[in-house]
C-alpha cells in the first residue's frame, strides 16, 4: 500500500527494509552483560553511514520496531530519531519537505503501527509545527498506544474543567469511557459527583462484579504459584462447563491463618463486590489467610455479534494466572508491588455465546500492615481497552 507521495508501506522487503531487519534482529541479540554489544555498534553506524538517509529507510527502521524487544527498541528508537533529522534536513532543501511531513503522518495516522514509533514521529511533527499538537490530540483519545491517549485525555479533561452544568456534565461522561489512567479517572468520578451526577466506575469500565471463588488451596512457601491443582485441570479440560461449580475439591494444609485440614473438601461459593471499582476483596470470606491460593471463576454470555478479538484486563496485588475459555493469558508472580485498573494486559479469543474466565491469585507470608490485601479487579476490553459487558450466568448457583 503506497502513500499519495510514493512511500510503500507494505510491499515484498526492499534493501533498506532487509537491512532494517537485519539490525533489529542482531539488536535483539544483545544481552545485558554486553554480548554482541559491538556488532550492535556497527551495524547501528552503518545504517546512519553506509548511505544517504533517505525517507523508505527511515520507515524501514520505525517498521522494524515491532519486532523489537525492550532493548533493542532503545536503540532503534535514538536511530530512528537520528534519521528523522537527516532526512528532513535532506527535505528542507529540496521539493519534498511537504510531502515528507504527509508522509510522517500518514504513518502517524495508521494505528497498525508500532506504538513506540508513532509516538517518536507525533514528536517530531509538533516540533516541526506547533500548532498541529490540538489536532493529533483531538483523534488520540481512543488511541490503542497508551502514552498517547493519556496526552488526549489530559487535554480534554482541562477543557472539560472550564464547561459548566449540562456542559461539563456530558464532556465527562464523553471521557469517562476512554480514560484508562487511575488519575484521570478519579478526575472524572469525581467531578460527576461534584456536579451532583455520580456514576459507578466498574460499570462504566465494564468490570466483572459477580464471581463463584474457592479457598485457600496451599501456597507454603509461596510454591503453590506453578503448582497445578485440579481446578485448573479440569477447568482447562472443560472450560465451559458450568458443572465445575457443583464440584468439591481437597485442599492441603495451609500454614496461614486457620489451616484447613488435609481431608476438608472446599467448595465454590458466589462471590460479588459493590466496590466503585470493581475491587473483589478475598480476605474477608476467607479471614486473611496467608500462604493461600484462591480460584475465581466466572461464566458469562456474549451478543452472537460481539468481536471474537478482545483483551483481558486485571489489576492484583498478588501473583496471578488468568485462562479464558481454557486458554493461559496472563501469568505474574509478583507480590504486593502495588495494583491499579489494567495492570497486567493481554490479547484473548471469545465467541458469541457462552465464554468462561479463570483467576488464580495467590496470597504470600508476608505479615507487614502493606502486605495485606488479596484481591483482584478483572474486565474484558477491546483493543483500544473500551469495556466489553458481560451477562454473568453462574450468579444464581
Amino acid at each position: 500500500m503506497a502513500s499519495a507521495h510514493g512511500i510503500v508501506f507494505a510491499a515484498p522487503p526492499s534493501a533498506t527494509e532487509t537491512i532494517a531487519n537485519r539490525l533489529v534482529k542482531t539488536l535483539n541479540g544483545v544481552e545485558a552483560e554486553g554480548v554482541g554489544h559491538a556488532a550492535a555498534m556497527e551495524l547501528m553506524s552503518e545504517s546512519l553511514q553506509a548511505t544517504p538517509v533517505t525517507t523508505p529507510q527511515l520507515f524501514a527502521t520505525l517498521n522494524s520496531m515491532a519486532e523489537a524487544n525492550p532493548r533493542a527498541k532503545n536503540w532503534l528508537r535514538l536511530l530512528a530519531s537520528q534519521q528523522i533529522e537527516l532526512a528532513d534536513s535532506k527535505a528542507k532543501t529540496g521539493s519534498t519537505e511537504r510531502s515528507f511531513d504527509a508522509d510522517l503522518l500518514t504513518f502517524f495516522n495508521d494505528r497498525t503501527h508500532d506504538g513506540d514509533a508513532r509516538y517518536l514521529v507525533y514528536r517530531h511533527l509538533i516540533d516541526r509545527d506547533p500548532e498541529r499538537l490540538e489536532t493529533l490530540l483531538e483523534q488520540a483519545v481512543d488511541d490503542p498506544f497508551i502514552p498517547l491517549r493519556y496526552l488526549a485525555i489530559q487535554r480534554k479533561l482541562k477543557l472539560a474543567d472550564d464547561l459548566e452544568g449540562e456542559n461539563a456534565i456530558e464532556a465527562y461522561l464523553e471521557l469517562l469511557p476512554l480514560a484508562r489512567h487511575p488519575d484521570h479517572l478519579r478526575d472524572i468520578t469525581g467531578s460527576l459527583k461534584k456536579l451532583d451526577r455520580p456514576v459507578q466506575l466498574a460499570k462504566q469500565l465494564a468490570m466483572i462484579m459477580r464471581w463463584h471463588v474457592i479457598a485457600p488451596f496451599d501456597n507454603q512457601d509461596s510454591e503453590g504459584f506453578d503448582q497445578v491443582t485440579d481446578v485448573e485441570t479440569q477447568y482447562v479440560d472443560s472450560p465451559l462447563d458450568v458443572e465445575l461449580l457443583d464440584q468439591s475439591f481437597a485442599a492441603k494444609p495451609s500454614s496461614g491463618n486457620d489451616p484447613t485440614p488435609a481431608d476438608e473438601m472446599l467448595d465454590w461459593q458466589p462471590l460479588a463486590t459493590d466496590d466503585n471499582a470493581g475491587m473483589v476483596d478475598l480476605n474477608p470470606t476467607y479471614n486473611n489467610a496467608k500462604e493461600a491460593i484462591a480460584y475465581a471463576v466466572c461464566y458469562f454470555e456474549l451478543p452472537e455479534d460481539e468481536t471474537t478479538d478482545a483483551q483481558a484486563r486485571l489489576g492484583s496485588i498478588n501473583a496471578n494466572k488468568v485462562w479464558v475459555n481454557g486458554e493461559p493469558v496472563l501469568s505474574n508472580e509478583v507480590y504486593h508491588s502495588g495494583s491499579s485498573i489494567d495492570q497486567y494486559v493481554s490479547n484473548c479469543r471469545l465467541h458469541p455465546g457462552l465464554n468462561s474466565v479463570l483467576l488464580k491469585i495467590c496470597q504470600n507470608n508476608q505479615t507487614d500492615p502493606w502486605a495485606q490485601d488479596w484481591h483482584f479487579q478483572f474486565r474484558l476490553t477491546d483493543s483500544t481497552g473500551r469495556g466489553i459487558p458481560v451477562t454473568v450466568v453462574n450468579a444464581a448457583r
